[in-house]
Protein backbone atom coordinates (compact mmCIF):
# COMPACT_ATOMS: atom_id res chain seq x y z
CA UNK A 1 0.00 0.00 0.00
CA UNK A 2 1.18 3.44 -0.42
CA UNK A 3 1.29 5.81 1.81
CA UNK A 4 2.49 9.40 2.50
CA UNK A 5 6.58 8.97 4.10
CA UNK A 6 5.93 9.77 7.07
CA UNK A 7 7.66 12.19 10.23
CA UNK A 8 11.29 11.10 11.11
CA UNK A 9 11.16 8.57 8.01
CA UNK A 10 11.02 11.56 5.50
CA UNK A 11 10.70 15.05 5.87
CA UNK A 12 10.36 16.55 2.73
CA UNK A 13 10.84 20.57 2.10
CA UNK A 14 7.11 21.83 0.57
CA UNK A 15 7.20 22.11 -3.39
CA UNK A 16 4.42 23.03 -5.44
CA UNK A 17 2.98 20.29 -6.80
CA UNK A 18 5.42 17.69 -5.88
CA UNK A 19 4.37 14.57 -3.97
CA UNK A 20 6.08 11.64 -1.82
CA UNK A 21 5.08 8.46 -1.50
CA UNK A 22 6.06 5.01 -0.12
CA UNK A 23 5.39 1.74 -1.42
CA UNK A 24 6.11 -0.80 1.60
CA UNK A 25 5.29 -3.62 -0.14
CA UNK A 26 7.38 -2.50 -2.99
CA UNK A 27 5.11 -3.19 -6.30
CA UNK A 28 5.69 -0.11 -7.59
CA UNK A 29 8.98 -0.64 -10.01
CA UNK A 30 7.52 -2.86 -12.82
CA UNK A 31 9.33 -4.54 -15.96
CA UNK A 32 8.47 -2.18 -18.79
CA UNK A 33 10.26 0.53 -16.82
CA UNK A 34 13.64 1.89 -17.46
CA UNK A 35 16.92 2.02 -15.01
CA UNK A 36 18.20 5.29 -15.40
CA UNK A 37 22.38 5.19 -15.62
CA UNK A 38 23.94 6.30 -12.54
CA UNK A 39 26.97 8.36 -11.64
CA UNK A 40 28.40 7.33 -8.56
CA UNK A 41 30.52 8.60 -6.16
CA UNK A 42 32.64 6.27 -3.49
CA UNK A 43 32.40 2.50 -3.34
CA UNK A 44 29.74 0.36 -4.09
CA UNK A 45 29.36 -3.48 -4.46
CA UNK A 46 26.94 -3.83 -7.34
CA UNK A 47 25.03 -6.79 -7.74
CA UNK A 48 22.23 -7.39 -10.72
CA UNK A 49 18.91 -7.64 -9.45
CA UNK A 50 16.50 -10.35 -11.19
CA UNK A 51 13.79 -10.01 -13.31
CA UNK A 52 10.67 -8.66 -13.10
CA UNK A 53 12.90 -6.04 -12.24
CA UNK A 54 13.55 -3.66 -15.42
CA UNK A 55 16.64 -4.55 -17.65
CA UNK A 56 19.64 -2.93 -16.34
CA UNK A 57 18.21 -3.09 -12.56
CA UNK A 58 21.17 -3.04 -9.79
CA UNK A 59 21.57 -2.89 -6.09
CA UNK A 60 24.37 -1.22 -4.65
CA UNK A 61 25.60 -2.78 -1.22
CA UNK A 62 27.91 0.27 0.44
CA UNK A 63 29.24 0.87 3.81
CA UNK A 64 31.86 3.62 3.20
CA UNK A 65 30.65 6.86 4.52
CA UNK A 66 29.86 9.47 1.71
CA UNK A 67 28.69 7.32 -0.92
CA UNK A 68 26.47 9.82 -3.84
CA UNK A 69 24.24 8.68 -6.89
CA UNK A 70 23.60 11.15 -9.45
CA UNK A 71 21.10 10.34 -12.57
CA UNK A 72 18.97 12.44 -14.86
CA UNK A 73 15.65 12.19 -17.12
CA UNK A 74 12.95 13.67 -18.58
CA UNK A 75 9.76 13.00 -17.41
CA UNK A 76 6.99 13.94 -14.32
CA UNK A 77 8.23 11.26 -11.72
CA UNK A 78 11.05 8.82 -10.79
CA UNK A 79 10.80 5.71 -8.22
CA UNK A 80 14.25 5.37 -5.60
CA UNK A 81 14.27 1.60 -4.53
CA UNK A 82 16.30 0.77 -1.33
CA UNK A 83 17.08 -2.28 0.88
CA UNK A 84 18.72 0.32 3.64
CA UNK A 85 17.93 0.06 7.15
CA UNK A 86 21.02 1.76 8.13
CA UNK A 87 21.96 4.92 6.51
CA UNK A 88 20.49 8.18 6.16
CA UNK A 89 20.22 9.74 3.06
CA UNK A 90 19.42 13.33 0.99
CA UNK A 91 17.47 13.48 -2.51
CA UNK A 92 18.55 16.68 -4.48
CA UNK A 93 15.61 16.62 -7.34
CA UNK A 94 16.95 19.79 -9.45
CA UNK A 95 17.73 22.69 -7.28
CA UNK A 96 14.89 22.71 -4.08
CA UNK A 97 15.25 21.74 -1.03
CA UNK A 98 16.57 18.26 -0.04
CA UNK A 99 14.49 15.17 0.67
CA UNK A 100 15.30 13.32 3.58
CA UNK A 101 15.04 9.65 4.21
CA UNK A 102 16.20 8.69 7.68
CA UNK A 103 16.82 4.76 7.55
CA UNK A 104 14.51 4.05 5.03
CA UNK A 105 14.25 -0.06 5.06
CA UNK A 106 13.05 -1.66 1.91
CA UNK A 107 11.27 0.72 -0.07
CA UNK A 108 9.89 1.61 -2.78
CA UNK A 109 9.64 5.63 -2.82
CA UNK A 110 8.15 7.64 -5.79
CA UNK A 111 8.47 11.74 -6.52
CA UNK A 112 5.92 12.54 -8.81
CA UNK A 113 3.49 15.18 -10.29
CA UNK A 114 7.02 16.85 -11.46
CA UNK A 115 7.08 19.31 -14.30
CA UNK A 116 7.85 17.01 -17.56
CA UNK A 117 10.99 18.33 -18.48
CA UNK A 118 14.83 17.44 -17.79
CA UNK A 119 15.51 16.71 -14.04
CA UNK A 120 18.70 16.33 -12.20
CA UNK A 121 18.47 13.65 -8.97
CA UNK A 122 21.55 13.30 -6.61
CA UNK A 123 21.07 10.88 -3.83
CA UNK A 124 23.59 11.71 -1.11
CA UNK A 125 24.31 9.11 1.81
CA UNK A 126 24.70 11.37 4.71
CA UNK A 127 27.15 9.48 7.28
CA UNK A 128 28.42 6.43 8.42
CA UNK A 129 25.42 4.57 9.81
CA UNK A 130 27.30 2.42 12.63
CA UNK A 131 25.09 -0.43 11.83
CA UNK A 132 26.91 -1.90 8.89
CA UNK A 133 26.12 -2.10 4.78
CA UNK A 134 23.07 -1.09 2.98
CA UNK A 135 21.52 -0.76 -0.83
CA UNK A 136 20.29 1.52 -2.89
CA UNK A 137 18.81 -0.38 -5.83
CA UNK A 138 18.53 2.46 -7.97
CA UNK A 139 16.46 4.97 -9.48
CA UNK A 140 13.20 3.88 -12.27
CA UNK A 141 11.40 5.90 -14.96
CA UNK A 142 8.45 5.25 -17.07
CA UNK A 143 8.51 3.57 -20.46
CA UNK A 144 7.69 7.13 -22.04
CA UNK A 145 10.26 9.22 -20.06
CA UNK A 146 13.88 9.89 -21.71
CA UNK A 147 17.18 9.08 -19.18
CA UNK A 148 19.89 11.02 -19.72
CA UNK A 149 23.33 10.67 -18.93
CA UNK A 150 25.46 12.16 -16.09
CA UNK A 151 29.46 12.65 -16.62
CA UNK A 152 31.95 12.04 -14.75
CA UNK A 153 33.50 15.38 -12.96
CA UNK A 154 37.01 16.11 -14.29
CA UNK A 155 38.50 16.82 -11.02
CA UNK A 156 38.98 13.83 -8.64
CA UNK A 157 39.45 13.98 -4.96
CA UNK A 158 40.13 11.49 -2.41
CA UNK A 159 40.14 11.48 1.50
CA UNK A 160 41.35 8.82 3.82
CA UNK A 161 41.06 9.08 7.77
CA UNK A 162 39.02 8.89 11.07
CA UNK A 163 36.32 10.37 12.61
CA UNK A 164 37.80 14.28 12.45
CA UNK A 165 36.97 14.05 8.73
CA UNK A 166 33.60 11.80 8.78
CA UNK A 167 31.64 14.74 9.97
CA UNK A 168 31.01 12.95 13.28
CA UNK A 169 28.20 13.96 15.65
CA UNK A 170 28.77 17.50 13.90
CA UNK A 171 25.37 18.34 13.82
CA UNK A 172 24.81 17.59 17.49
CA UNK A 173 23.98 20.62 19.81
CA UNK A 174 25.78 18.60 22.83
CA UNK A 175 28.98 16.54 23.59
CA UNK A 176 27.32 13.81 25.10
CA UNK A 177 25.34 11.49 22.77
CA UNK A 178 23.32 8.16 22.72
CA UNK A 179 23.95 5.86 20.11
CA UNK A 180 21.04 6.77 18.22
CA UNK A 181 21.82 11.01 18.49
CA UNK A 182 24.98 10.33 17.21
CA UNK A 183 23.74 8.09 13.84
CA UNK A 184 21.22 11.47 13.46
CA UNK A 185 24.42 14.21 13.86
CA UNK A 186 26.75 12.60 12.14
CA UNK A 187 27.38 14.16 8.84
CA UNK A 188 29.65 13.33 6.18
CA UNK A 189 28.28 15.14 3.50
CA UNK A 190 28.49 18.63 5.52
CA UNK A 191 32.34 17.69 6.71
CA UNK A 192 35.35 19.47 5.48
CA UNK A 193 36.23 16.99 3.22
CA UNK A 194 33.11 17.02 0.69
CA UNK A 195 32.63 20.81 1.61
CA UNK A 196 36.24 21.23 -0.04
CA UNK A 197 35.26 18.80 -2.64
CA UNK A 198 31.89 20.53 -3.69
CA UNK A 199 33.79 23.81 -3.49
CA UNK A 200 36.59 22.68 -6.42
CA UNK A 201 32.97 20.43 -8.19
CA UNK A 202 35.53 17.14 -8.22
CA UNK A 203 34.10 13.91 -7.49
CA UNK A 204 35.25 12.20 -4.48
CA UNK A 205 35.81 9.04 -2.38
CA UNK A 206 35.59 9.50 1.56
CA UNK A 207 37.54 6.82 2.87
CA UNK A 208 36.81 7.55 6.43
CA UNK A 209 36.16 4.97 9.34
CA UNK A 210 35.45 6.42 13.11
CA UNK A 211 37.93 4.61 15.60
CA UNK A 212 40.43 3.80 13.01
CA UNK A 213 44.27 5.21 12.42
CA UNK A 214 46.21 3.07 9.99
CA UNK A 215 47.32 0.60 11.80
CA UNK A 216 46.01 1.20 15.41
CA UNK A 217 42.60 1.36 16.26
CA UNK A 218 40.15 3.24 20.05
CA UNK A 219 38.68 1.34 22.45
CA UNK A 220 37.55 -2.27 21.60
CA UNK A 221 38.79 -2.39 18.05
CA UNK A 222 41.98 -1.56 18.83
CA UNK A 223 43.55 -5.03 17.74
CA UNK A 224 41.56 -5.03 15.01
CA UNK A 225 42.80 -4.00 11.39
CA UNK A 226 43.63 -0.28 10.67
CA UNK A 227 42.74 1.81 8.02
CA UNK A 228 45.45 1.11 5.66
CA UNK A 229 44.20 -2.78 5.33
CA UNK A 230 40.55 -1.62 5.18
CA UNK A 231 41.63 0.75 2.53
CA UNK A 232 42.12 -2.17 -0.29
CA UNK A 233 38.45 -3.46 0.66
CA UNK A 234 35.34 -2.26 -1.87
CA UNK A 235 33.10 -2.87 1.78
CA UNK A 236 34.69 -2.27 5.17
CA UNK A 237 33.11 -5.59 6.39
CA UNK A 238 33.81 -7.58 3.35
CA UNK A 239 37.39 -8.78 2.12
CA UNK A 240 36.68 -8.05 -1.67
CA UNK A 241 39.46 -6.07 -2.83
CA UNK A 242 38.72 -2.69 -4.71
CA UNK A 243 39.32 -1.90 -8.15
CA UNK A 244 38.38 1.28 -10.82
CA UNK A 245 41.08 1.98 -13.34
CA UNK A 246 39.01 5.02 -13.49
CA UNK A 247 39.27 6.63 -9.88
CA UNK A 248 42.50 8.79 -10.62
CA UNK A 249 42.36 11.13 -7.89
CA UNK A 250 44.45 14.22 -8.85
CA UNK A 251 44.60 14.90 -4.51
CA UNK A 252 45.17 12.73 -1.97
CA UNK A 253 44.26 13.86 1.70
CA UNK A 254 45.12 12.03 4.49
CA UNK A 255 44.72 12.18 8.57
CA UNK A 256 47.09 9.59 9.72
CA UNK A 257 47.94 10.50 13.33
CA UNK A 258 45.47 8.91 15.12
CA UNK A 259 47.67 6.35 16.01
CA UNK A 260 49.83 8.77 18.06
CA UNK A 261 47.33 11.12 19.09
CA UNK A 262 45.57 8.19 21.11
CA UNK A 263 48.27 7.83 23.69
CA UNK A 264 51.21 5.22 23.95
CA UNK A 265 50.91 1.44 24.02
CA UNK A 266 48.71 -0.28 27.13
CA UNK A 267 49.79 -3.11 28.72
CA UNK A 268 49.06 -5.45 26.51
CA UNK A 269 49.65 -4.23 22.79
CA UNK A 270 51.85 -5.56 20.23
CA UNK A 271 54.04 -2.37 20.64
CA UNK A 272 55.80 -2.25 24.22
CA UNK A 273 57.08 1.45 24.14
CA UNK A 274 56.03 4.79 22.34
CA UNK A 275 59.30 4.33 20.16
CA UNK A 276 58.42 1.03 18.81
CA UNK A 277 54.84 1.95 18.08
CA UNK A 278 55.97 5.49 16.36
CA UNK A 279 58.93 3.41 13.99
CA UNK A 280 55.93 0.83 13.11
CA UNK A 281 53.61 3.78 12.39
CA UNK A 282 56.10 5.31 10.45
CA UNK A 283 57.01 2.84 7.94
CA UNK A 284 53.52 1.63 7.54
CA UNK A 285 52.39 5.41 6.71
CA UNK A 286 55.39 5.66 4.00
CA UNK A 287 54.39 2.14 2.71
CA UNK A 288 51.15 3.54 2.26
CA UNK A 289 51.60 6.72 0.55
CA UNK A 290 54.00 4.33 -1.97
CA UNK A 291 50.54 2.20 -2.60
CA UNK A 292 48.70 5.16 -3.30
CA UNK A 293 51.37 6.43 -5.69
CA UNK A 294 50.88 2.78 -7.58
CA UNK A 295 47.34 2.61 -7.53
CA UNK A 296 47.22 6.67 -8.68
CA UNK A 297 50.70 8.06 -10.23
CA UNK A 298 49.67 11.81 -11.11
CA UNK A 299 48.28 12.47 -7.34
CA UNK A 300 49.34 15.00 -5.17
CA UNK A 301 49.36 14.26 -1.39
CA UNK A 302 48.00 16.05 1.28
CA UNK A 303 49.33 14.67 4.68
CA UNK A 304 47.82 16.46 7.44
CA UNK A 305 50.62 17.16 9.63
CA UNK A 306 50.63 19.95 12.50
CA UNK A 307 53.75 22.40 12.76
CA UNK A 308 56.16 21.47 14.88
CA UNK A 309 56.05 24.31 17.00
CA UNK A 310 52.23 23.77 18.09
CA UNK A 311 53.52 20.53 19.72
CA UNK A 312 52.76 19.60 23.26
CA UNK A 313 56.24 18.38 24.00
CA UNK A 314 60.23 18.72 22.93
CA UNK A 315 59.65 15.59 22.20
CA UNK A 316 56.84 15.42 20.19
CA UNK A 317 58.30 18.41 17.88
CA UNK A 318 61.28 16.37 17.68
CA UNK A 319 59.22 13.12 15.85
CA UNK A 320 56.91 15.40 13.74
CA UNK A 321 60.23 16.83 12.48
CA UNK A 322 61.71 13.39 11.98
CA UNK A 323 58.62 11.92 10.43
CA UNK A 324 57.86 14.86 8.28
CA UNK A 325 61.57 14.31 6.63
CA UNK A 326 61.48 10.45 6.45
CA UNK A 327 57.84 10.80 4.22
CA UNK A 328 58.45 13.16 2.20
CA UNK A 329 62.07 11.93 1.58
CA UNK A 330 59.95 8.11 0.88
CA UNK A 331 57.24 9.91 -1.25
CA UNK A 332 60.48 11.28 -3.43
CA UNK A 333 62.07 8.35 -3.50
CA UNK A 334 58.91 6.69 -4.71
CA UNK A 335 58.07 9.45 -7.48
CA UNK A 336 55.43 11.52 -5.80
CA UNK A 337 54.93 14.41 -7.96
CA UNK A 338 53.92 16.99 -4.72
CA UNK A 339 53.89 16.17 -1.11
CA UNK A 340 52.49 18.62 1.18
CA UNK A 341 52.02 18.94 5.11
CA UNK A 342 49.85 21.39 6.88
CA UNK A 343 47.64 21.61 9.40
CA UNK A 344 45.86 24.83 10.40
CA UNK A 345 47.42 27.05 12.93
CA UNK A 346 46.93 27.84 16.27
CA UNK A 347 44.66 30.89 15.85
CA UNK A 348 42.21 28.93 13.68
CA UNK A 349 41.95 25.88 16.20
CA UNK A 350 41.47 28.31 19.06
CA UNK A 351 38.10 29.51 16.81
CA UNK A 352 36.93 26.02 16.89
CA UNK A 353 33.97 25.02 19.48
CA UNK A 354 34.00 21.09 19.26
CA UNK A 355 30.49 21.12 20.60
CA UNK A 356 29.93 17.72 18.29
CA UNK A 357 29.60 14.34 20.09
CA UNK A 358 32.19 13.24 22.18
CA UNK A 359 33.59 16.88 21.35
CA UNK A 360 33.88 16.34 17.78
CA UNK A 361 34.33 19.39 15.43
CA UNK A 362 30.74 21.02 15.01
CA UNK A 363 29.42 22.15 11.59
CA UNK A 364 30.86 25.40 12.17
CA UNK A 365 34.20 24.10 12.66
CA UNK A 366 34.10 22.20 9.47
CA UNK A 367 33.56 25.11 7.54
CA UNK A 368 36.33 26.37 8.99
CA UNK A 369 38.71 23.74 8.09
CA UNK A 370 36.92 23.81 4.90
CA UNK A 371 38.46 27.82 4.24
CA UNK A 372 41.90 26.38 5.28
CA UNK A 373 41.91 23.46 3.11
CA UNK A 374 40.22 25.52 0.10
CA UNK A 375 42.50 28.05 0.57
CA UNK A 376 45.71 25.28 0.98
CA UNK A 377 44.68 23.92 -2.67
CA UNK A 378 44.08 27.77 -4.18
CA UNK A 379 47.99 28.17 -3.09
CA UNK A 380 49.03 25.24 -5.36
CA UNK A 381 47.89 25.90 -9.19
CA UNK A 382 49.31 22.91 -10.55
CA UNK A 383 47.90 20.54 -8.04
CA UNK A 384 44.53 19.57 -10.07
CA UNK A 385 47.31 19.45 -12.90
CA UNK A 386 48.05 15.55 -12.32
CA UNK A 387 51.53 16.49 -13.78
Amino acid sequence: MRTLFATAALLAAPLAAQTVTTDAANHTVSADMQTLPLHIGGRVQPTPLPPPMPKGATAYRHDWPGIYFEGAFVGDKVVLKFDDASHEYRLFVDDAAPIILFRPGKVEITVGDLPRKAHRLRLEQVAESFLGMGSFEGFYVAANARPLPVKPRRRQIEFIGPSGMAGFGARSPKSECSFDELARASDTQQAYTVLTAKHFDADYQTNLSSGHGLIRNVNEARDGPGLIFLHHRTLIEEPAPYSDPNWQPQIIVIQGLADIAIGDPDPGEKWATRDALWADWLEAYRGFIADLHRRSPHAAFILEWPDEETAYSLAYRSELAAGRQALANGAKRDGARMILFSYPGLKMLKRMEQTGCDHHPSLKDHRLFADWLEGLIDAHPGIWDGK
